[in-house]
């Protein structure tokens, strides 16, 4: 069976494998079901050159024998097999669940929008929310779907408890089986950092605003309403914790799109021309949340400054 290249959107950390993976002249690295828990494992992987066999009825031009010599590597390009679906458990390692979303699975169209709190493992999955509707009750049939990392998720279950003390709680019975499909092209982490963003056409100080989600290429910021349009390049001091010290990365970005999520402006930004050395350092940190070296928490202001 012919062997074409893996794309890196076709591995989700801390699901298991829906194929084998195979070096370019036919070695198995890895069996079907493996799960890859963190982005290390991940980088290490590809760094040995990742194959799989095709998919029944999938063509590729990229595709060669098992036992053939090496392909030229394939460009970057957005191909059909990145828009499939692929079934696992519910991630347990990795990026936090985030925009976690509850459907009825009647025809009623209630849904409710949840933040996840936890995961009994084989047994429940945890969501809390403002104003959950009555007709989420115990037994009742639900759609889920959320977004962790670059990839969403959705899943079907049932409510199997309520509580409303000290606070609003759905219990979830645990899925038997999880979709994935890639969202995005890198890697996101949820953080909570306040930065200061300076706007190229005017001479201040800047404003500061909140870093909420970061990736390799791009950052997400919680702005007040006069923030930069889509387009607009903007400068962008952002504080980060590792290796026992806060560092200041300084990087220059690109708005890309703007959208009000929960009563705040939501701006996310593209990483503009910042130095190869500023952007490791961004790199290292998102590695370092996935892995769990640091924690997700707010970094001291004023300590320290990358240059």
């Amino acid at each position: 069976m012919p062997l074409v290249p893996l794309s890196q959107r076709e591995v989700t950390i801390g699901v298991p494998l829906p194929f084998s993976v195979y070096t370019a002249d036919g070695k198995l690295l890895i069996g079907r079901g493996h799960v890859v828990h963190s982005e290390a494992q991940c980088q290490k992987l590809f760094a040995l050159g990742a194959y799989r066999h095709t998919f029944p009825g999938e063509h590729r031009d990229d595709a060669k024998p098992a036992h053939g010599d090496a392909p030229t590597p394939a460009a970057r390009t957005h191909r059909n097999h990145d828009e499939q679906d692929f079934i696992g458990s519910f991630p347990t390692t990795g990026c936090v669940p985030e925009d976690f979303v509850v459907t009825l699975a009647d025809d009623s169209g209630i849904s409710a929008r949840t933040q996840f709190v936890g995961l009994l493992e084989k047994v429940s999955v945890l969501v809390t929310g403002n104003d959950i509707d009555p007709a989420f009750m115990s037994g009742a049939a639900i759609d889920g779907q959320f977004i962790a990392g670059r990839y969403r998720y959705s899943f079907q279950s049932e409510v199997i408890g309520r509580h409303t003390m000290p606070f609003e709680v759905l219990y979830l019975r645990c899925p038997v089986e999880v979709r994935s499909r890639t969202l995005r092209r890198n890697v996101r982490v949820g953080i909570d950092v306040t930065a200061r963003l300076s706007r190229n056409d005017r001479p201040m100080a800047g404003t500061e605003v909140r870093a909420v989600d970061l990736s390799s290429t791009g950052v997400g910021l919680l702005v007040n309403a006069n923030s930069p349009a889509p387009g607009e390049h903007f400068k962008l001091s952002l504080p980060l914790a590792r290796a026992g010290r806060v560092r200041t990365a300084p990087l220059n970005c690109i708005a890309r799109n703007r959208r009000t999520k929960g009563g705040e402006t939501l701006i996310g930004a593209e990483f503009g021309n910042t130095s190869g050395e500023v952007r490791a350092l961004v790199s290292d940190f998102v590695l370092d949340v996935l892995t769990g070296a640091v924690a997700r928490e707010h970094p001291a202001a004023g300590e320290g400054r990358f240059a």
